[in-house]
Protein backbone atom coordinates (compact mmCIF):
# COMPACT_ATOMS: atom_id res chain seq x y z
CA UNK A 1 0.00 0.00 0.00
CA UNK A 2 1.67 3.40 -1.05
CA UNK A 3 2.47 5.98 1.78
CA UNK A 4 3.15 8.76 -0.90
CA UNK A 5 -0.84 9.52 -0.81
CA UNK A 6 -1.52 13.23 -0.25
CA UNK A 7 -4.04 14.88 2.18
CA UNK A 8 -5.38 18.58 2.63
CA UNK A 9 -3.13 19.87 5.48
CA UNK A 10 -6.69 20.81 6.71
CA UNK A 11 -7.30 17.59 7.64
CA UNK A 12 -4.10 16.49 10.35
CA UNK A 13 -4.45 20.38 11.22
CA UNK A 14 -7.37 19.54 12.42
CA UNK A 15 -6.83 16.89 14.75
CA UNK A 16 -3.89 18.88 16.57
CA UNK A 17 -6.45 21.13 16.99
CA UNK A 18 -8.74 18.81 18.74
CA UNK A 19 -6.04 17.27 20.36
CA UNK A 20 -4.45 19.77 22.10
CA UNK A 21 -7.93 20.83 23.19
CA UNK A 22 -7.97 17.64 24.67
CA UNK A 23 -4.65 18.29 26.80
CA UNK A 24 -1.84 16.40 24.20
CA UNK A 25 1.13 19.10 23.97
CA UNK A 26 0.72 20.87 20.35
CA UNK A 27 4.58 20.16 20.39
CA UNK A 28 4.01 17.03 20.48
CA UNK A 29 1.74 16.24 17.90
CA UNK A 30 3.47 18.75 15.23
CA UNK A 31 6.69 16.27 15.52
CA UNK A 32 4.09 13.14 15.35
CA UNK A 33 2.53 14.40 12.25
CA UNK A 34 5.79 15.49 10.97
CA UNK A 35 4.52 18.46 8.91
CA UNK A 36 6.15 21.65 9.01
CA UNK A 37 4.06 24.17 10.84
CA UNK A 38 3.78 26.35 7.53
CA UNK A 39 2.31 23.82 5.70
CA UNK A 40 -0.13 23.17 8.48
CA UNK A 41 -0.94 26.51 8.34
CA UNK A 42 -1.98 26.61 4.70
CA UNK A 43 -5.14 24.22 4.07
CA UNK A 44 -5.16 23.53 0.73
CA UNK A 45 -1.26 22.61 1.54
CA UNK A 46 -0.87 18.95 0.75
CA UNK A 47 0.76 16.79 3.16
CA UNK A 48 1.46 12.96 3.82
CA UNK A 49 -1.18 10.96 4.70
CA UNK A 50 0.78 9.03 6.65
CA UNK A 51 0.96 12.67 9.06
CA UNK A 52 -2.72 11.18 9.74
CA UNK A 53 -1.77 7.98 10.86
CA UNK A 54 0.92 9.19 13.27
CA UNK A 55 -1.28 11.44 14.90
CA UNK A 56 -3.74 8.96 15.44
CA UNK A 57 -1.54 6.23 17.03
CA UNK A 58 -0.31 9.73 19.41
CA UNK A 59 -3.83 9.90 20.91
CA UNK A 60 -4.80 6.50 21.12
CA UNK A 61 -1.23 5.80 23.06
CA UNK A 62 -1.79 9.33 24.91
CA UNK A 63 -5.61 9.28 25.95
CA UNK A 64 -6.36 5.44 26.19
CA UNK A 65 -10.35 4.43 26.70
CA UNK A 66 -11.42 7.31 25.52
CA UNK A 67 -14.44 7.82 22.86
CA UNK A 68 -12.20 10.00 20.50
CA UNK A 69 -13.92 9.36 17.51
CA UNK A 70 -17.01 10.20 18.56
CA UNK A 71 -16.20 13.28 20.27
CA UNK A 72 -13.99 14.76 17.52
CA UNK A 73 -17.29 13.73 14.98
CA UNK A 74 -18.74 16.95 17.60
CA UNK A 75 -15.57 19.20 17.36
CA UNK A 76 -14.62 19.05 13.44
CA UNK A 77 -15.68 22.20 11.65
CA UNK A 78 -16.98 21.83 8.80
CA UNK A 79 -14.78 23.74 6.65
CA UNK A 80 -12.38 20.72 7.01
CA UNK A 81 -13.94 18.92 4.41
CA UNK A 82 -13.73 22.05 1.70
CA UNK A 83 -15.31 21.66 -1.89
CA UNK A 84 -16.80 18.22 -0.64
CA UNK A 85 -19.22 19.89 1.29
CA UNK A 86 -20.12 22.60 0.01
CA UNK A 87 -20.97 20.00 -2.86
CA UNK A 88 -23.16 17.93 -0.49
CA UNK A 89 -24.87 21.39 0.68
CA UNK A 90 -25.92 22.35 -2.70
CA UNK A 91 -26.96 19.22 -4.14
CA UNK A 92 -30.68 18.57 -5.11
CA UNK A 93 -31.41 15.45 -3.22
CA UNK A 94 -29.53 13.38 -0.35
CA UNK A 95 -28.85 10.71 -3.47
CA UNK A 96 -27.11 12.98 -5.89
CA UNK A 97 -25.68 14.47 -1.81
CA UNK A 98 -24.35 11.53 -1.15
CA UNK A 99 -23.42 10.33 -4.36
CA UNK A 100 -20.95 13.47 -4.81
CA UNK A 101 -19.58 12.80 -1.40
CA UNK A 102 -18.80 9.22 -1.85
CA UNK A 103 -16.85 10.50 -5.54
CA UNK A 104 -15.00 13.27 -3.85
CA UNK A 105 -14.45 12.13 -0.52
CA UNK A 106 -10.88 11.28 -1.94
CA UNK A 107 -10.33 14.57 -1.52
CA UNK A 108 -9.80 14.82 1.66
CA UNK A 109 -9.01 11.09 2.38
CA UNK A 110 -7.44 9.05 -0.43
CA UNK A 111 -8.45 5.09 1.36
CA UNK A 112 -12.01 6.15 2.39
CA UNK A 113 -14.72 4.58 0.23
CA UNK A 114 -18.61 5.27 0.43
CA UNK A 115 -20.80 3.21 -1.43
CA UNK A 116 -24.69 2.99 -1.44
CA UNK A 117 -27.02 -0.07 -1.62
CA UNK A 118 -30.89 0.35 -1.63
CA UNK A 119 -32.59 -3.04 0.04
CA UNK A 120 -35.69 -3.88 1.58
CA UNK A 121 -36.84 -0.05 1.76
CA UNK A 122 -33.90 0.92 3.25
CA UNK A 123 -30.46 2.88 1.91
CA UNK A 124 -27.37 1.33 3.12
CA UNK A 125 -24.48 3.38 3.26
CA UNK A 126 -21.22 1.58 3.29
CA UNK A 127 -18.05 2.88 4.57
CA UNK A 128 -14.38 1.16 3.85
CA UNK A 129 -10.85 2.08 4.38
CA UNK A 130 -7.28 0.47 4.77
CA UNK A 131 -6.56 -2.06 7.21
CA UNK A 132 -4.42 -0.21 9.56
CA UNK A 133 -7.10 2.76 9.61
CA UNK A 134 -9.74 -0.26 10.42
CA UNK A 135 -7.53 -1.76 13.16
CA UNK A 136 -7.94 1.80 15.30
CA UNK A 137 -11.52 1.46 15.43
CA UNK A 138 -11.71 5.13 15.92
CA UNK A 139 -11.34 7.13 12.85
CA UNK A 140 -13.50 4.89 11.76
CA UNK A 141 -16.32 5.83 14.32
CA UNK A 142 -14.91 9.28 13.61
CA UNK A 143 -15.87 9.19 9.80
CA UNK A 144 -19.61 7.56 10.26
CA UNK A 145 -20.32 9.71 12.95
CA UNK A 146 -19.20 12.91 11.05
CA UNK A 147 -20.71 11.65 7.75
CA UNK A 148 -24.47 11.78 9.83
CA UNK A 149 -23.70 14.90 10.99
CA UNK A 150 -22.81 16.36 7.71
CA UNK A 151 -25.99 14.50 6.31
CA UNK A 152 -28.20 16.22 9.10
CA UNK A 153 -26.53 19.87 8.71
CA UNK A 154 -26.65 20.30 4.91
CA UNK A 155 -29.59 18.23 4.22
CA UNK A 156 -32.28 18.36 7.30
CA UNK A 157 -34.47 20.20 4.42
CA UNK A 158 -34.75 16.88 2.65
CA UNK A 159 -36.66 15.86 5.58
CA UNK A 160 -39.81 17.79 5.45
CA UNK A 161 -41.58 15.69 2.99
CA UNK A 162 -41.66 13.12 5.25
CA UNK A 163 -41.17 13.58 8.91
CA UNK A 164 -38.76 15.24 11.17
CA UNK A 165 -36.63 12.67 12.10
CA UNK A 166 -36.18 10.80 8.26
CA UNK A 167 -32.43 12.98 8.02
CA UNK A 168 -31.66 10.84 11.12
CA UNK A 169 -30.04 6.82 10.28
CA UNK A 170 -32.38 4.35 11.26
CA UNK A 171 -28.89 3.02 12.88
CA UNK A 172 -25.24 3.15 12.76
CA UNK A 173 -23.37 -0.46 12.10
CA UNK A 174 -19.77 -1.11 12.79
CA UNK A 175 -17.93 -4.49 11.65
CA UNK A 176 -16.11 -3.82 15.31
CA UNK A 177 -16.35 -4.55 18.71
CA UNK A 178 -18.16 -1.86 20.76
CA UNK A 179 -16.02 0.32 22.62
CA UNK A 180 -18.01 2.62 24.27
CA UNK A 181 -21.41 2.63 26.47
CA UNK A 182 -24.45 2.58 23.68
CA UNK A 183 -26.54 5.48 25.09
CA UNK A 184 -23.24 7.52 24.06
CA UNK A 185 -23.49 6.04 20.12
CA UNK A 186 -27.70 6.95 20.23
CA UNK A 187 -26.64 10.65 21.43
CA UNK A 188 -24.06 11.22 19.07
CA UNK A 189 -25.04 9.07 15.42
CA UNK A 190 -28.70 9.97 16.33
CA UNK A 191 -29.58 6.50 15.94
CA UNK A 192 -28.86 3.11 17.75
CA UNK A 193 -25.34 1.31 16.94
CA UNK A 194 -24.92 -2.43 15.75
CA UNK A 195 -21.69 -4.13 16.39
CA UNK A 196 -19.62 -6.72 14.83
CA UNK A 197 -21.85 -6.28 11.59
CA UNK A 198 -21.35 -7.71 8.39
CA UNK A 199 -20.22 -3.94 7.44
CA UNK A 200 -19.72 -0.45 8.69
CA UNK A 201 -21.61 2.93 7.72
CA UNK A 202 -25.47 4.15 8.14
CA UNK A 203 -28.92 3.04 7.32
CA UNK A 204 -31.56 5.30 6.35
CA UNK A 205 -35.33 5.60 5.36
CA UNK A 206 -34.75 4.71 1.19
CA UNK A 207 -37.73 7.56 0.60
CA UNK A 208 -35.73 10.32 2.06
CA UNK A 209 -33.02 10.08 -0.71
CA UNK A 210 -34.80 11.33 -3.57
CA UNK A 211 -36.50 14.24 -0.97
CA UNK A 212 -35.64 17.73 -2.28
CA UNK A 213 -32.94 19.84 -0.17
CA UNK A 214 -34.11 23.05 0.66
CA UNK A 215 -32.20 25.76 -0.13
CA UNK A 216 -29.25 23.91 -2.87
CA UNK A 217 -28.38 25.83 -6.21
CA UNK A 218 -28.09 23.60 -9.13
CA UNK A 219 -25.90 26.52 -10.17
CA UNK A 220 -23.60 26.29 -7.66
CA UNK A 221 -23.21 22.68 -7.43
CA UNK A 222 -22.48 22.48 -11.14
CA UNK A 223 -19.72 24.94 -10.52
CA UNK A 224 -18.19 23.13 -7.98
CA UNK A 225 -18.69 19.66 -8.94
CA UNK A 226 -16.00 21.26 -12.14
CA UNK A 227 -13.65 22.38 -9.16
CA UNK A 228 -13.77 19.51 -7.60
CA UNK A 229 -13.21 17.04 -10.86
CA UNK A 230 -9.98 19.50 -11.62
CA UNK A 231 -8.47 18.30 -8.30
CA UNK A 232 -9.22 14.65 -8.81
CA UNK A 233 -7.71 15.47 -12.00
CA UNK A 234 -4.88 16.89 -10.70
CA UNK A 235 -4.19 14.48 -7.61
CA UNK A 236 -4.71 11.75 -10.08
CA UNK A 237 -1.71 13.27 -12.69
CA UNK A 238 1.52 11.43 -12.18
CA UNK A 239 4.30 12.77 -10.51
CA UNK A 240 6.25 16.16 -12.23
CA UNK A 241 3.51 15.90 -14.43
CA UNK A 242 0.79 18.79 -15.24
CA UNK A 243 -3.09 18.46 -14.94
CA UNK A 244 -3.84 20.73 -17.85
CA UNK A 245 -4.43 19.82 -21.03
CA UNK A 246 -1.09 20.06 -23.51
CA UNK A 247 0.55 18.40 -20.15
CA UNK A 248 3.78 20.81 -19.63
CA UNK A 249 1.74 23.56 -19.44
CA UNK A 250 3.97 27.49 -19.02
CA UNK A 251 4.35 28.92 -15.28
CA UNK A 252 2.09 31.41 -15.34
CA UNK A 253 -0.60 28.96 -16.94
CA UNK A 254 0.14 26.64 -13.44
CA UNK A 255 -0.25 29.68 -11.54
CA UNK A 256 -2.94 30.59 -12.59
CA UNK A 257 -4.62 26.71 -12.31
CA UNK A 258 -3.49 26.81 -8.85
CA UNK A 259 -4.56 29.72 -7.78
CA UNK A 260 -8.26 28.55 -9.11
CA UNK A 261 -8.16 25.40 -7.39
CA UNK A 262 -7.98 27.73 -3.98
CA UNK A 263 -10.35 30.58 -4.78
CA UNK A 264 -13.41 29.94 -3.25
CA UNK A 265 -11.66 29.16 0.58
CA UNK A 266 -10.25 32.84 -0.07
CA UNK A 267 -6.53 31.78 0.88
CA UNK A 268 -4.66 31.96 -1.91
CA UNK A 269 -1.12 33.07 -0.79
CA UNK A 270 2.01 33.15 -2.90
CA UNK A 271 3.95 30.99 -0.58
CA UNK A 272 1.61 28.35 -0.50
CA UNK A 273 1.17 28.36 -4.55
CA UNK A 274 5.01 28.11 -5.10
CA UNK A 275 4.93 24.88 -2.56
CA UNK A 276 2.54 23.17 -4.58
CA UNK A 277 4.61 24.00 -7.58
CA UNK A 278 7.79 22.81 -5.88
CA UNK A 279 9.15 26.07 -5.84
CA UNK A 280 10.33 28.75 -3.15
CA UNK A 281 8.68 31.83 -2.82
CA UNK A 282 11.41 34.18 -4.28
CA UNK A 283 12.04 31.10 -7.20
CA UNK A 284 8.24 31.42 -8.48
CA UNK A 285 8.80 35.45 -7.92
CA UNK A 286 12.28 35.91 -10.19
CA UNK A 287 10.49 33.06 -12.82
CA UNK A 288 7.07 35.34 -13.14
CA UNK A 289 9.00 38.35 -13.65
CA UNK A 290 11.43 36.80 -16.52
CA UNK A 291 7.89 35.91 -18.06
CA UNK A 292 7.07 39.52 -17.89
CA UNK A 293 4.44 39.08 -15.44
CA UNK A 294 3.66 38.50 -11.50
CA UNK A 295 1.70 36.71 -8.68
CA UNK A 296 -0.41 39.45 -8.14
CA UNK A 297 -0.68 39.43 -11.99
CA UNK A 298 -1.86 35.61 -12.10
CA UNK A 299 -4.11 36.19 -9.22
CA UNK A 300 -5.85 39.02 -11.07
CA UNK A 301 -6.27 37.30 -14.17
CA UNK A 302 -8.39 34.28 -12.58
CA UNK A 303 -10.53 35.86 -10.89
CA UNK A 304 -11.44 37.72 -13.96
CA UNK A 305 -11.43 34.68 -16.04
CA UNK A 306 -13.49 33.02 -13.11
CA UNK A 307 -16.11 36.09 -12.78
CA UNK A 308 -16.46 36.45 -16.42
CA UNK A 309 -17.89 32.80 -16.07
CA UNK A 310 -19.58 32.89 -12.94
CA UNK A 311 -21.72 36.45 -13.84
CA UNK A 312 -23.39 34.83 -16.84
CA UNK A 313 -24.89 31.71 -14.98
CA UNK A 314 -27.96 34.28 -13.85
CA UNK A 315 -28.78 31.45 -10.99
CA UNK A 316 -25.75 32.65 -9.14
CA UNK A 317 -26.06 35.33 -7.04
CA UNK A 318 -23.24 37.94 -7.25
CA UNK A 319 -22.51 37.98 -3.60
CA UNK A 320 -22.35 34.26 -4.14
CA UNK A 321 -19.75 34.57 -6.75
CA UNK A 322 -17.75 37.04 -4.80
CA UNK A 323 -17.20 34.50 -2.35
CA UNK A 324 -16.54 31.90 -5.03
CA UNK A 325 -13.59 34.00 -6.10
CA UNK A 326 -11.78 34.56 -2.70
CA UNK A 327 -13.31 38.22 -2.08
CA UNK A 328 -13.97 39.07 1.86
CA UNK A 329 -16.26 41.58 0.80
CA UNK A 330 -18.53 42.20 -2.24
CA UNK A 331 -17.73 45.84 -2.81
CA UNK A 332 -14.47 44.68 -3.59
CA UNK A 333 -15.80 42.25 -6.26
CA UNK A 334 -17.43 45.42 -7.76
CA UNK A 335 -14.69 47.45 -7.73
CA UNK A 336 -12.06 44.37 -9.47
CA UNK A 337 -15.28 43.90 -12.19
CA UNK A 338 -15.64 47.33 -13.38
CA UNK A 339 -11.67 47.59 -13.79
CA UNK A 340 -12.26 44.44 -15.97
CA UNK A 341 -15.05 45.51 -17.74
CA UNK A 342 -15.30 48.56 -17.61
CA UNK A 343 -19.38 47.90 -16.55
CA UNK A 344 -21.12 46.16 -13.39
CA UNK A 345 -21.27 42.41 -12.96
CA UNK A 346 -25.22 43.31 -12.97
CA UNK A 347 -24.91 45.12 -16.18
CA UNK A 348 -22.63 42.66 -18.14
CA UNK A 349 -24.93 40.13 -16.42
CA UNK A 350 -28.10 42.14 -18.42
CA UNK A 351 -25.67 42.52 -21.57
CA UNK A 352 -25.07 38.82 -22.10
CA UNK A 353 -28.61 37.66 -21.66
CA UNK A 354 -29.62 39.57 -24.56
Amino acid sequence: MPDGELVFASIPAALIAFASSRGVPRGDLVRAAGVAPEALAAPDELVPYASLLSLWELLLQRLPGEPLGLQYSRWIPVSVVGVVGHVLRHSETLRQGIAAYGRFCRLMDPYLRITVEERGGAAHLALEHEPRVVAMAEPIELMVAALARFIALYLDGAARPLDAGAARPIEAVFRHARRHPPALYEEVLGAPARFEAPATGLVYDARVLDAPVVGADPSVRDYLVRHAEQLLAARAAPPGSDALAGGAAPLDARVRARIGERLDRGEVDQEGIARSLGMSTRSLQRALKDLGTSFTAQLDEARRGKALDLVRQRALALQEIAFLLGYVETRHFYRSFRRWTGTTPGEYRRTCAR
